[in-house]
């Protein structure tokens, strides 16, 4: 992994003006793909339509514009989505915005007409459109007219200007913006002077190239780690590998050292999990995604969930299915029992997500129908993929390991039913750093045999088994199918 050599200054003062961010080009692709991450804890639906809308730009920041119709609900969100693409949250209305000015979105009031519009900013404008302007903090959370009110939902992963981590997350989308697009000297106008006088123009252009050169474009900067008030460490994805860019800023936010290292350097393994845990299932399935390599991990380079695992069950073909796999049905895991990992206090629920139809994964929520349950200070669990309406438990109530918590559906982002799992060290959904998960008294189904595995991690293409279910000798394995 090539490293960034690191920048320090003897001293903490300002360069001048920061350079006025370049305006990025978010697709609706770009817009779905950020806006799966929280989907559905906003309400977001399966079946929805969403378009781009618009480009503001407020005292120097772009925020893209997109517009959501949900049929059903007879509403429309108006998303708001930062520079980087990350989903900022959105505003809800009758009807989606009419028209916008430089840094405002304008709705249609009681009187409005494209001829007439009223777009004059104020808390009351006659009635024909209501104004809504941006500053360099984004969105306003509220703006009052006289006969009505905006409210903007906040996405739970939205990082504000006062967090600690907004000046990281600022600067390292902007130097990735920087180096996809090959604008090297660029990056030392976010140097603070003491660095500049340091290091050489040269020096800062030749080690970039090579990062560029040896990793590819940076497909997408993850959720800090703030270490200190000057320092933070940020996942960053490459074409061709994950990485951590650690940071140290000036008070006003210039950068004073700089590092891209290997990402379990960053990212340091956290430790093994101290709450023995069980599979969330009884019987045999196949581990379809787990590890930790860009081939084995689906969430490879996020930092909460680059362990996850995800289980589908399957015979000795690794076929998943009988019949056509049209319907969910027809798959041998749709409807299985899923089960509490261990002993603990459920602390939250997703219920009410539609089950996708097979290979069609809903890429507007990543988890689905899902259960947190914390099992001590800092270890926590996350199921997902679940069938709607199956979960049978509630916040709040206390579960044992192996408790019937809801059964295996085709939720989130799925492609056919399986059931997700990942361990976190945070009481924040999604957030925080991920373990590796280590399973107690499995059994490990391999081609000669059975291997009984005190503690293990499941791995990408592994056939896997709690062992507190007796094997029979006619199993699904011998007879070719999984179907119990």
């Amino acid at each position: 992994m090539h490293r960034l050599a690191p920048i320090f200054a003897a001293g903490l003062f300002a360069l001048g003006v920061e350079a006025a961010a370049r305006k990025n080009n978010v697709s609706v692709g770009d817009a779905r793909r950020e806006l799966g991450i929280v989907a559905a804890y906003q309400g977001f639906p399966e079946r929805h339509r969403i378009s781009r809308f618009a480009v503001l730009e407020a005292e120097g920041e772009y925020y893209h514009i997109f517009t959501a119709e949900l049929p059903k609900a007879r509403i429309w969100r108006t998303l708001v989505y930062a520079n980087s693409g990350d989903y900022l949250g959105y505003y809800e209305t009758v009807d989606p915005p009419v028209a916008y000015d430089a840094d405002a979105l304008i709705y249609a009031g009681g009187d409005y007409s494209s001829e007439n519009g009223d777009f004059v900013e104020g808390l009351f404008d006659s009635g024909n459109a209501y104004t809504i302007r941006f500053s360099a903090a984004g969105p306003p959370d509220e703006v009052v007219f006289e006969n009505c009110t905006f409210r903007f939902i906040s996405s739970p992963r939205r990082i504000r200007p006062d967090d600690p981590a907004y000046r990281f997350v600022r600067l390292a989308n902007r130097l990735a913006d920087a180096i996809n697009s090959g604008r090297y000297k660029t990056v030392r106008e976010y140097f603070s002077a003491a660095a500049l006088a340091r290091i050489p123009e040269e020096a800062t252009v030749k080690t970039l190239e090579g990062v560029r050169k040896k990793l590819g474009r940076i497909e997408r900067v993850g959720d800090p780690w703030v270490q200190s008030a000057d320092t933070a460490v940020l996942p960053i994805i490459f074409n061709e590998a994950a990485a951590g860019l650690k940071l140290q800023v000036t008070d006003d936010a210039k950068i004073i050292g700089l590092w891209v290292q290997p990402f379990k350097t960053a990212f340091p393994d956290i430790g093994k999990n101290t709450t023995p845990i069980r599979l969330p299932f009884d019987g045999q399935w196949r581990v379809l995604w787990g590890g930790d390599t860009r081939d084995t991990s689906k969430y490879f380079g996020s930092r909460v969930s680059h362990n996850a695992c995800e289980f589908v069950v399957a015979n000795r073909f690794r076929k998943t299915f009988r019949n056509e796999g049209r319907d969910n049905r027809d798959y041998f895991a749709f409807g299985r029992i899923v089960r509490a990992p261990a002993s603990g206090t459920v602390v939250g629920v997703i219920n009410g997500v539609e089950d996708n139809r097979p290979h069609a994964p809903n890429s507007f929520d990543r988890l689905g129908n899902a259960v947190m349950i914390e099992h001590s200070l800092n270890e926590y669990s996350v199921v997902g993929h679940l069938m709607k309406d199956s979960i049978t438990v509630a916040v709040g109530e206390r579960v044992t390991g192996g408790h019937p918590i809801a059964r295996c559906g085709n939720s989130g982002d799925s492609s056919q039913p399986s059931v997700y799992f990942h361990l976190q060290d945070s009481a924040r959904l999604l957030a925080g750093s991920g373990y590796r998960p280590l399973f107690r008294n499995l059994y490990l189904w391999k081609s000669g045999g059975i291997e009984v595995v005190a503690e293990h991690a499941p791995l990408r293409g592994e056939y896997v088994q709690q062992r507190s279910v007796s094997v029979k000798g006619d199993s699904a394995w011998k007879r070719g199918n999984s179907e119990e």
